[in-house]
């Protein structure tokens, strides 16, 4: 009798119990995009998971592209407004056609399974830069906000405030270096909600606007500018304006604290960026930019708004003010 190798074919049940573990394995969100969206897209892996949704980056089987599908957590459905906010999101970014703001492919709905299809960014988000290298450059952070002002100038003049503007939130290309923004859950579509009264209840309070943090119901586009200052601020020195243990003590502050000047953090930062950030953290919005179109042409042409010079007098003040009281305290 002769000794040959055997090869064992699978059978059908062992597929089915290969499945099953496979199956096991995935979270309910990938099992859902499986389920519903197998015939259109094949999961690569997640990307992320957030307050409200999982990201997955996914393979478009048609059109052999990359793309980002992003869905509603398990504990979230069953909500209605939580699948409001997706809706809007969708609805929200569907709206905006712009270089620096991620566009939707599509949204959809199946009983408790709620997803968004987006263009894939690849790249990573400006928190995760800035963890990894610190603080941008003088010229990087000018190019960042002048790009960021151009974009939220566009959405703005569309009637979208985004209300939840931070680094978590903007996604950088590579090889490009493009900021784009992303996650358009909490935005205010002016048109169509001038009486909600959730206006002030979103967004992170280390970036909230006074009028945000003091829950004001009449948002406009300065809202987002003086987030994007708290961005140029964290951009250039790595850290945030503002710090407290609470998200109340934290509305406090940006309702009446004053912030240390940026450019006593980062001495060495371009007077432009200085100029262009303190101008978007000014408490009051009517001295801030009256919008980004005039943040970014101030970032190109370095013409100051009226009335600046006494800012900057009196942000200066207020170093010198501080570095005699710390001489003092240490003398």
């Amino acid at each position: 009798m002769s000794s040959q190798t055997m090869s064992v074919q699978p059978t059908e049940a062992t597929n089915e119990r290969t499945h099953e573990t496979a199956a096991a394995s995935m979270s309910w969100e990938q099992r859902q995009v499986a389920a519903h969206l197998g015939d259109k897209f094949q999961v690569v892996r997640e990307l992320g998971r957030g307050a409200m949704g999982v990201v997955f980056l996914a393979r478009d089987i048609a059109l052999h592209r990359l793309v980002a599908i992003k869905v509603l957590r398990q504990e979230m459905t069953g909500h209605p407004e939580h699948h409001e906010r997706f809706r809007r999101e969708a609805r929200m970014t569907a709206r905006l056609s712009h270089p620096n703001i991620v566009p939707v492919h599509t949204f959809g709905e199946i009983g408790e399974f709620v997803f968004i299809v987006m263009k894939y960014v690849h790249g990573e988000s400006l928190a995760t830069r800035i963890r990894r290298e610190g603080a941008l450059s003088s010229a990087e952070c000018g190019r960042m906000l002048h790009d960021l002002a151009v974009a939220l100038d566009y959405a703005h003049r569309e009637g979208v405030v985004h209300r939840d503007l931070k680094a978590e939130n903007i996604l950088i290309e590579r090889g490009t270096n493009r900021p784009m923004l992303t996650d358009f859950g909490v935005a205010l579509l002016r048109s169509l909600d001038p009486g909600r009264d959730d206006v002030g209840q979103y967004g992170t309070p280390h970036y909230m606007s006074p009028e945000q943090a003091a829950g004001e119901q009449d948002l406009d586009g300065r809202s987002d500018l003086y987030s994007l200052g708290i961005l140029g601020y964290y951009m250039a020195s790595a850290t945030l304006p503002f710090q407290a243990p609470t998200a109340q003590a934290l509305a406090a502050k940006q309702i009446a604290a004053d912030h240390d000047p940026v450019q006593k953090v980062v001495p060495t930062l371009d007077e432009k960026v200085v100029s262009a950030i303190e101008t978007c953290l000014l408490k009051e919005r009517d001295h801030r930019w009256r919008n980004g179109k005039q943040l970014a042409e101030f970032l190109v042409a370095g013409r100051q708004p009226r009335g600046f010079a006494k800012v900057v007098k009196r942000f200066a003040a207020c170093a010198a003010a501080i570095a005699l009281i710390g001489a003092r305290l240490v003398g």
